[in-house]
């Protein structure tokens, strides 16, 4: 066996690099799940990327709105309206989006370790 092979066929058989949070406690890091949350969302899978991690799909729905509140405002100044004001109105959703985000984050974290504890296993491989 070459120097490599153990590398490769270590790998293949899972997502990427092991957490290292996961690899040293025994228990998930907030982060967990993610890459193969937007693997399964890329596929179309959206009940899978939801089980997996949360906040893939929350974040592509933040950019997908903030998209869609800077085309409205571009639209509005393209006609001449003046009043249509995207940057002041963007502070306040800023703020409420980043302490939803981290809301989802962490419950999702204590979720994840608490079906841990209990033996179910909320991760398995794809």
């Amino acid at each position: 066996m070459t120097r490599l092979t153990w590398v490769t066929e270590l790998f293949g058989r899972r997502q990427g690099f092991p957490c290292l949070f996961h690899f040293i406690t025994g228990f998930y890091c907030p982060g967990c799940g993610g890459t193969r949350a937007v693997r399964l969302l890329l596929q179309g899978d959206i009940a899978g990327s939801l089980q997996y991690h949360p906040f893939v799909l929350y974040a592509c729905l933040v950019v997908l709105l903030e998209l869609f509140f800077w085309l409205y405002t571009a639209a509005g100044r393209i006609r001449g309206n003046k009043t249509h004001r995207y940057l002041p109105g963007m502070e306040r959703r800023y703020h409420f989006w980043v302490r939803a985000g981290a809301a989802v984050v962490i419950i999702n974290w204590v979720i994840k370790n608490l079906f841990l504890l209990a033996g179910v296993d909320l991760l398995p491989p794809i």
